[in-house]
């Protein structure tokens, strides 16, 4: 950082900016380009095997945020974009390569894709800007070739915002997701004191469900159960998350503890007409899951702690009692 602000003043001490050795100065921004982009790229890797896998989700959104939003700004030259998607993608990609597992080699196609990708979008905007500076296209036919692009832009940062915000394996939002939506409710229902209800639920014994069945069963059910959660959603401010494992959450805005409750029992029911076996269960011969439903009036001085500390202490209530059942705490 300290060598490109050097770099920075001596360019900005230029006496003529007009007349200068543009190759000389190209080929500084360049190696400061891949000096930046190496520093992220290999600080990214040498991080992943110490952080959760959480932060580690955000970590990928943030360097393929970072590509994208740097078409904008490094589109004008295709070698120092490639240079710098290369040097901040590449490392991580390799780092996925290396950990040998379905999870991982999915992310590591995805670096991949968005580095064709990125390299199409900037290869085709710098083809604008040097048919601009050279041919002098009709600014009508660049204006609608630079909107088409900047929708390219954006579909590709409504992606990168899926990937960040969604749960891998389920397709249901994620721990963070969650947390974000259930802070901005909060802020919501406190003007009015509505009242916010949370169901918290965990299959039981789903390790020894996978351990018998193995891992693909294991999966395949994690996202039958986030089928049957996505079918009670009703209202756009209601979210299916998955928080980890076997365990989800159900935030329902502005519904009675009692409204609440009977979406649970839906869900319970739905699970136990499926019949799907668990020979290694201690609670019964089938899957089963226990439940844990938290409602709580919003108040000025309230907290959304105070309403995840009911849905835990509600859902260890239902394991430490038998499992496969509910358990309701109402604040």
């Amino acid at each position: 950082m300290l060598a490109r602000w050097w770099l920075l003043q001596k360019f900005l001490g230029l006496r003529n900016k007009v007349y200068f050795p543009y190759r000389q100065w190209h080929d500084r921004f360049l190696i400061g380009v891949i000096a930046s982009g190496l520093m992220l790229g290999c600080g990214a890797a040498l991080l992943m095997d110490y952080i959760s896998s959480n932060v580690q989700i955000i970590l990928h959104a943030m360097l393929l945020t970072m590509c994208a939003g740097a078409i904008a700004y490094l589109s004008t030259s295709l070698r120092v974009y490639i240079a710098y998607m290369v040097t901040i993608m590449l490392p991580v990609t390799i780092w996925l390569f290396l950990q040998m597992n379905s999870g991982a080699f999915v992310l590591s196609f995805l670096y991949l894709f968005f580095m064709i990708a990125g390299y199409v979008s900037v290869k085709r905007m710098n083809e604008l800007v040097n048919d601009a500076l050279y041919y002098r296209y009709d600014n009508e036919t660049l204006i609608e070739d630079l909107q088409r692009l900047l929708e390219s832009v954006s579909r590709t940062n409504k992606a990168l915002e899926k990937v960040s915000t969604s749960d891998e394996l389920t397709g249901v939002s994620n721990y963070r997701a969650f947390r974000v939506h259930l802070e901005d409710v909060w802020r919501q229902y406190q003007g009015n004191n509505g009242q916010v209800s949370l169901i918290k639920l965990n299959i039981d014994h789903y390790h020894e469900f996978n351990e018998h069945y193995g891992q693909e069963a294991g999966d395949l059910h994690l996202r039958q159960v986030a089928g049957m959660l996505g079918n009670q959603i009703s209202h756009q401010d209601q979210m299916v998350a998955r928080l980890q494992g076997a365990e989800f959450a159900v935030l329902l805005p502005g519904m009675s503890c009692e409204n609440a409750r009977q979406i649970a029992l839906d869900i319970m029911q739905a699970l136990a007409q499926q019949k799907i076996e668990h020979l290694k269960s201690a609670t019964r011969p089938f899957l089963t899951m226990s439940i844990g439903l938290g409602s709580q009036t919003v108040s000025p001085d309230s907290s959304s702690r105070e309403l995840l500390v009911r849905a835990d202490t509600a859902l260890k209530l239902a394991r430490e009692r038998g499992r496969d059942r509910l358990e309701t705490l109402e604040g």
